[in-house]
């Protein structure tokens, strides 16, 4: 059998940083060691992560370097700040990404870029079975399955109303960071110290195109400083470098590491960090490790003041306003005050560090059983219904393909919700919905239908999900069930089969007709 094939579609360079692929990396090693086989999509771009991602075993479609200052908002169909980053307008973005896939069977398309909303998804989303979108925007739609925001924030349940659809899997909050395996391993052994400040990590971005690295390191340098050990870490692509190799030469007890592979390490034997706010502040949280930060982005700001506030970090303010006098007075202030060892054991429950494990496991098993729930469904749930049943897959393999309108839906919906001959299931969970079992009486028989969102497909979940509806089914009502399928759809017909249904003479031309005995005790209706 072939593997999974998982496309991951991500950019690093100077302006962009290097989070994005990395924490891609993260989850494509993870996904990887599954047995899934990870493609990486990236354009070539100065400062670019692309010779890393080959360097980690990984193919590569390399998009050609263009000139991305010059890609109007309104060529890229987008409305931020971020709209130059992919480089060419979106339409040709996803051309581009179309013929790297050259016609092979997409089981997962991740995207992870700013420079990306629902009008590239939807171009892409005939070439591919699923999409997973990693943001922390909140400030574009998307055409989605999963979407995944690791940030902090302290009113995440409404984020991302109106720009997902409605059967979209949210997984909201540093419980999904995409930490690498190393720094789960450091937390194990990592042991809360006294307070007491001697070692510092200082780590501000990949890139630093505005060389805070450079600040923190001069801040550090004054003569009050001077006992603290230093561990510094540079990416490779810091345009910085020979300006802090020569600073750090000259200052006592100082280390550079340039692309590290054990930055776990490193935060581990720190007593503090100073840095940047993006993907290392989950880095940081799970090792515990208090941290002096500095906001690199604007996509920072939000979910790093919200931590500050509830007293996880301290935000000293933005790269465009913190100077070398601001980060020295502070380092001297905590150094006076020692660092508390309730902030540390709060900052490791916010962050477990097994958020990539997580989030693997979901894309190739699904919502584990023990996070379902069942309930019946009301008329609030009609959009989702909607969505569900206009699937192409669904269509496809209903006995009416035509796409069904929103009046029509809703007008049936409403009606079935109401009928005492008719009970909507729906298969729920803490991250989203599963799925629906619809059981109706139609001429003495009592059928059941049955539908899976798209992203829990292929993971097993049919078994399961009618056995669950079944059961709460009976639980009011014990006659014979039948189920019709297309003769073509071969999938539901072994699910049919594994719950126990026996297949009987076909009602109508190209359908399987199964029916599951029950005691004729109680009617519906």
């Amino acid at each position: 059998m072939s593997k999974n094939l998982l496309v991951i579609r991500a950019d690093a360079d100077v302006t962009i940083g290097s989070g994005h692929v990395m924490r891609c990396l993260t989850l494509a090693e993870a996904m990887r060691e599954s047995g899934a086989l990870v493609v990486f999509v990236c354009r070539s771009r100065p400062g670019n992560l692309n010779d890393l991602i080959i360097n980690r075993g990984f193919m590569l479609h390399e998009l050609a370097e263009t000139e991305g200052a010059n890609v109007s908002a309104a060529e890229n169909g987008l409305c931020n700040e971020y709209t130059s980053w992919l480089g060419v307008p979106q339409k040709q973005d996803a051309t581009e990404t179309i013929a790297a896939l050259a016609g092979k069977e997409v089981d997962w398309l991740i995207v992870d870029h700013y420079g990306l909303d629902r009008r590239w998804e939807e171009e892409l989303r005939p070439h591919v079975r699923k999409i997973m979108v990693i943001d922390d925007l909140a400030d574009r739609p998307h055409d989605c399955d999963i979407l995944l925001d690791q940030n902090f924030f302290q009113k995440k349940g409404v984020r991302y109303e109106g720009l997902v659809p409605p059967s979209c899997t949210l997984l909201l909050g540093p419980t999904y960071a995409l930490l690498r395996p190393e720094f789960v391993q450091a937390r194990k052994k990592r042991t809360l110290k006294n307070g007491e400040i001697h070692r510092v990590f200082v780590f501000c971005g990949g890139s630093d195109p505005d060389n805070v690295s450079g600040r923190v390191l001069a801040a550090m340098s004054s003569p009050e400083l001077h006992h603290l050990e230093l561990d510094m870490v540079l990416g490779k692509g810091n345009p910085h470098l020979s300006e802090i190799e020569q600073q750090i030469a000259i200052r006592p007890h100082s280390r550079l590491h340039v692309q590290v592979d054990n930055m776990a390490e490193l935060m581990a034997q720190a007593d503090l960090a100073l840095g940047a706010g993006g993907c290392t502040t989950w880095e940081r949280l799970c090792l515990g490790l208090p941290s002096l930060v500095i906001t690199v982005a604007a996509n920072q700001e939000s979910f790093t003041r919200d931590l500050h506030r509830e007293g996880f970090l301290t935000w000293l303010g933005g790269a465009d306003t913190v100077d070398t006098n601001t980060i020295k007075k502070e380092l001297l202030r905590v150094i006076r005050q020692n660092v508390s060892s309730k902030q540390s054991l709060r900052s490791m429950a916010l962050v477990p560090g097994d958020g990539t494990i997580e989030v693997s496991e979901l894309l190739r098993q699904g919502v584990r059983l023990e996070r379902w729930h069942i309930r019946e469904a009301d008329a609030d749930d009609s959009a989702l219904y909607w969505y569900w049943v206009n699937d192409p897959v669904v269509r496809r393999n209903a006995f009416k393909s035509e796409f069904i309108p929103w009046e029509e839906h809703n007008m049936w919906f409403r009606g079935k919700i109401d009928d005492p001959d008719a009970l909507l299931l729906l298969v729920d969970s803490d991250i989203g919905p599963i799925g629906q079992v619809r059981f109706e009486k139609q001429d003495q028989h009592v059928t059941v239908d049955y539908s899976i969102a798209r992203q829990f497909r292929g993971c097993g979940l049919g078994v399961p999900l009618l056995a669950k509806a079944i059961e709460v089914w009976r639980k009011t009502y014990d006659i014979s069930l039948y189920g019709d399928v297309k003769i073509t759809n071969e999938v539901s017909s072994r699910i049919f089969a594994e719950l126990g249904f026996r297949e009987v003479p076909p009602r109508q031309k190209d359908t399987k007709h199964f029916q599951l005995r029950f005691c004729l005790t109680k009617t519906l209706g």
